[in-house]
């Protein structure tokens, strides 16, 4: 596996960001943060800016799609301590046709302890849908990297 890119490290490269305080029940018995608690804070800022994209997303009443997860890429960066104030940051890494990137890093006083790649599919009641032309566009105002 390559190593994230240099700008994933970076809290600046990140169009959303959100502090979450650790709990004592993310730590493990060597006071690290475990790595499930680290993917779960990742889940949870790819959620948020999910919502933010798709609003009805979460509403199975209205939503037009849903999405899966295709494939999840989690780096393990440095030892993550608790207690810890964790700023959990989210963009959009690539777009697809039918799917697309959520970009995710944690950091801790400035340091990238972890970063996640997401790979998220829509689904319609068929299969895969294309993404439209609108939704393309918020995707795109949520880029990091080098689609920006």
């Amino acid at each position: 596996m390559t190593r994230p890119a240099p700008e994933r490290l970076q809290l600046e490269s990140y169009p959303n960001a959100m502090v979450t305080p650790s709990r004592y029940a993310d730590m493990d018995v060597n006071g690290h943060m475990n790595n499930l608690a680290l993917e779960a804070l990742h889940e949870d800022a790819r959620a948020r800016q999910n919502r933010r994209i798709f609003p009805n997303l979460y509403d199975v009443g209205v939503r037009n799609f849903r999405i899966v997860t295709a494939q999840n890429l989690v780096h393990f960066l440095a030892e993550a301590h608790w207690p810890a104030d964790v700023t959990a940051a989210s963009g959009i890494g690539h777009i697809g046709r039918t799917s697309y990137t959520a970009s995710t890093g944690l950091f801790i006083d400035g340091v990238c302890v972890s970063t996640c790649d997401a790979v998220l599919v829509l689904l319609g009641d068929d299969g895969p849908v294309p993404i439209s032309d609108e939704s393309r566009k918020l995707l795109e105002s949520f880029a990091i990297g080098a689609l920006r």
